[in-house]
């Protein structure tokens, strides 16, 4: 395992989720969800974005779904987007898109946050 995989077990806190999970694997490429994020229907998950633009918020691929449910990850579409949990995939398929999925950990630790109540 990666440390950052390694230190995902300790973690479900936002701070580190942003630093290693949102910000590296999602929010470093102008292609994915960076600034204006063209190609990811306007989704910035870039550090200072992501909490806003994920909590509370509806899904641009999947209509009648919100990415993030405080409290939730039954109903949170991010995860099923992580291939955390079961269901339709974004057509682009799981996320993070041309890389390897987040390890397990990692996933994990960002369900953990969303089931804690999505906090900053």
């Amino acid at each position: 395992l990666s440390v950052s995989c390694r230190e995902a077990v300790d973690h479900s806190d936002y701070a580190w989720l942003e630093a290693k999970v949102f910000q590296p694997s999602c929010g470093a490429f102008s292609a994915c969800h960076k600034g204006a994020a063209d190609a990811a229907m306007g989704l910035n998950l870039e550090a200072g974005q992501a909490r806003g633009n994920l909590v509370g918020r509806p899904s641009q691929t999947r209509p009648g779904e919100t990415l993030v449910v405080a409290g939730d990850p039954a109903r949170s579409y991010l995860l099923v987007a992580l291939g955390q949990r079961p269901g339709t995939l974004p057509p682009s398929g799981t996320m993070p898109v041309n890389s390897p999925t987040l390890c397990a950990e990692k996933r994990d630790a960002v369900e953990r946050w969303i089931a804690a109540g999505a906090l900053p």
